[in-house]
């Protein structure tokens, strides 16, 4: 970092990737090595857990080298922007995904972005998510990386770090990657990465721990509870596996502001309807307005728009005639005014209408649409009988 400029260093990013003579297995990651899949499944697995994921968020993968885990993301129906200072790296991630496509539709076109080292060409408060998996720690510029990081994520966005450990440039490996390639191989200080996020305006930093142990069935049942009790030498070996692995790797997230889920996430989807009469007689192709008032019971907030409507909440409703019998599962749909936070009601007029005769019952949800219908996830629907005459 003394001897070498951010210039000098995106270079050697581009001139390492220049120089491999094949690209088959760092295109094939995490699957190119029967000793290293194991782990970077792991970390994969607890990265984007901590990153509360939701189908249709815009990812910036920064770092993303061959962009293989940018394929992934839009497998998981996430819009993906990979970042990287090798503009060799990125055209091998083109042709990743030109020739390994995923399995069905994208949510949108993966987008391939050059990095200069010092300013991420994007507009403010622009993604919902960063991941970076092990490519911080090539950063000689952490503030300045870390300022943009903050600037580009949304109000409530987290960014997502899977690095190695705090004695990293020590290790073997590191000092032969840095005396051939002239890459950085820097180490992980949480504290010295915490003071500088804090300062660019990260509100709170939180962490992941594996544990890589071999357990006994004697460890497991003092793990579980169950046949022997806790024990000193169950203990240490658990929490010492347990500091070993953040010794060497470090999983951690960064926070933009409160985190509050949306409706892009299943889980935290809750709903109350009401209304204030539960029968009606009209005639046929008469408007019938119905006043519901509808509060938001989850800890997610309800979207009024989104990329492609994925985890927009409307009002839905389903149409049953005599015995229940479902005449039209999607019958009509109603936008909300604007986004609706946890805790909220709001009230809220729909308006139907019937062409032919008969009773009918309207089952009124709330949908978040492409993710599900809130009853699925236990909230009732409002239930109205209607007679047409």
């Amino acid at each position: 970092m003394r001897e070498m400029t951010v210039e000098e260093l995106c270079s050697s990013a581009e001139n390492y990737f220049q120089s491999k003579p094949e690209v088959i297995s760092i295109m094939a990651k995490p699957f190119s090595s029967t000793e290293e899949a194991p782990k970077m499944l792991e970390y994969m697995g607890l990265l984007l857990s901590g990153l509360h994921l939701g189908k249709g968020m815009t990812v910036l993968d920064f770092g993303a080298g061959t962009c293989w885990f940018s394929r992934f993301l839009n497998q998981l129906q996430c819009k993906t922007i990979s970042c990287d200072p090798s503009s060799t790296a990125l055209e091998i991630g083109k042709r990743l995904f030109k020739e390994y496509p995923i399995i069905g539709e994208y949510v949108s076109d993966p987008v391939f972005l050059p990095f200069d080292g010092h300013t991420i060409d994007l507009p403010d408060n622009n993604v919902d998510r960063i991941i970076c998996y092990d490519a911080f720690h090539h950063i000689p510029n952490q503030d300045e990386v870390l300022s943009e990081f903050f600037r580009v994520l949304k109000d409530g966005g987290i960014a997502g770090f899977s690095e190695p450990g705090r004695f990293h440039s020590l290790t073997p490996e590191a000092q032969r990657e840095m005396q051939d390639f002239k890459v950085l191989e820097n180490d992980i200080i949480i504290n010295e990465i915490f003071d500088i996020a804090k300062a660019v305006g990260f509100s709170d930093i939180s962490f992941k721990v594996s544990l890589d142990a071999d357990l006994s069935l004697k460890d497991y049942h003092t793990l579980t509870g169950r046949k022997s009790p806790w024990n000193r030498e169950s203990k240490r070996k658990i929490f010492s596996a347990i500091k070993q692995e953040m010794t060497n790797h470090t999983l951690f997230f960064l926070y933009k502001g409160d985190f509050i889920p949306d409706s892009r996430i299943r889980n935290g989807l809750s709903h109350v309807i009401k209304t204030d009469k539960k029968s009606f007689e009209i005639s046929k192709r008469e408007t019938l307005s119905l006043a519901l008032k509808i509060s938001n019971k989850g800890k997610n907030k309800w979207l009024h728009e989104s990329l492609n409507y994925i985890g927009t909440v409307r009002i839905g409703t389903h149409l049953l005639g005599e015995n229940n019998k479902l005449l039209a599962f999607d019958y009509t749909r109603y936008d909300l005014p604007k986004t609706i936070l946890p805790g909220e009601t709001f009230f809220h007029n729909i308006e139907v209408r019937f062409d032919r005769e008969g009773h009918y019952t309207l089952a009124i949800d709330m949908v978040s649409e492409a993710i599900c219908w809130f009853e699925d996830l236990g909230s009732l629907p409002c239930y109205i009988q209607i007679d047409v005459t």
